[in-house]
């Protein structure tokens, strides 16, 4: 190849790099309909567990709740309910004391939510409940269960006649405020609270969707392209519809041209419950950095009964990420081919010059060497 070629194939390569670029790298923006849950604050999921900075002591109250019945557990992990507006239960919550002493834990309903990693919270104790933790009634707040006994407290569960269709999930909980010592001899007031889930399901239409709200990209540009860096997608996903949803997503990778860069692992879509939006993050390794990363993610779901269809759900984002090292070696190999061009067109002229004046250049740049013609003429005037 000659040197011009090697010039020309320099000069298109660079050019191509520079078009894969793009001139401003724009923030993604959530998209519309982002659910929006009440303020996370001082949540506590069902089974919340003391600071792992606190000393428990060894007559710490220990107790567990569980669905039940006025004979006693029912062996169901959870209260599940399929009800019609207006229609009315009686329910039993089984309180274990599994500690030395008695204990006193106040007991009630509460409404649940998805926390931003997809947890299945409660709303803080402080905040009243406004679905079903509001349509369960408990006898009386407090109880005082006996050491190593259970206590198996009625409740009843009335939906109200306008209650919208679909699910709504909340809990029965029995709660303590308790007193516990610190690693440096500190005094620290925690509640405690542990629930049984509930799953309510009002009878009427069902109407499942689910929304990709948010894609923000983070890549880790390495200096040298190969094999590449780490491209974190951090993305949100909101049930906008009226029942607890689960599913699977992928995320996919191309660069320009749609050349396939790369994809994430299948991603596991926790249990999703209606009204909450969650927060997920995933990290693709090698990640070849083309000048343009485009991604796209597709979250397929289905309702946790299996028994209705969910439209799928995609969204994408792109980021810039620029090959410099493939830029530093395609400008060292410019540079490399512009100085060879240069000196060999500069020994060509050079060349050309000593071939068409027939002599070699003198120290002040002119023919020193006499012709034949110069030699006579020499003569002549000496005779």
């Amino acid at each position: 190849m000659s040197p011009r070629d090697l010039l020309r194939t320099a000069v298109v390569l660079l050019a191509v790099v520079a078009l894969t670029l793009p001139a401003v790298a724009a923030p993604a923006v959530a998209g519309p309909g982002a659910v929006r849950t009440g303020d996370a604050v001082g949540a506590r999921p069902v089974a919340f567990q003391p600071s792992t900075a606190l000393t428990a002591r060894r007559d710490e109250p220990r107790w567990s709740v569980q669905p039940s019945s006025k004979n006693g557990p029912t062996g169901k992990n959870h209260f599940v309910y399929d009800l019609a507006p207006g229609e009315q239960i009686i329910d039993y919550v089984g309180i274990s004391n599994l500690g030395p002493a008695p204990i006193t834990l106040d007991t009630y309903a509460t409404d649940a939510f998805n926390s931003e990693d997809g947890a299945y919270a409660l709303l803080p104790t402080a905040q009243e409940p406004r679905d079903v933790g509001a349509w369960i009634r408990v006898p009386q707040r407090s109880y005082t269960i006996a050491p190593g006994k259970r206590l198996d407290v009625p409740f009843t569960l009335r939906v109200p006649a306008n209650a919208e269709p679909g699910d709504h999930p909340g809990a029965v909980v029995a709660a303590m405020t308790v007193t516990e010592t610190g690693n440096e001899g500190q005094q620290v007031t925690v509640e405690r609270r542990i629930g049984a889930r509930v799953y309510l399901r009002v009878s009427g239409p069902v109407q499942p969707s689910v929304q990709v709200t948010g894609l923000e990209l983070r890549y880790d540009n390495p200096v040298v392209p190969f094999p590449g860096g780490d491209l974190t997608v951090t993305y949100r996903v909101a049930n906008l519809g009226n029942v607890r949803v689960t599913g699977k997503a992928r995320i996919q990778l191309k660069g320009p041209l749609g050349v396939r860069l790369g994809h994430s692992e299948v991603i596991d879509i926790p249990e999703l419950l209606p009204d909450s939006e969650i927060r997920l993050s995933s990290t693709i390794p090698d990640v070849f950095p083309a000048g343009r990363i485009s991604a796209s993610l597709a979250v397929n779901t289905e309702t946790v009964d299996k028994k209705d269809p969910v439209p799928s759900a995609n969204r994408a984002a792109a980021t810039s990420a620029v090959p410099w090292g493939l830029l530093i070696f395609l400008g060292a190999l410019v540079t490399a081919v512009i100085l060879v061009f240069v000196l060999r067109r500069r020994r060509r002229r050079l060349l050309a010059a000593i071939a068409g004046d027939g002599g070699v250049p003198g120290p002040a740049g002119g023919d020193q060497t006499p012709t034949a013609s110069a030699g006579r003429r020499a003569t002549a005037a000496t005779g």
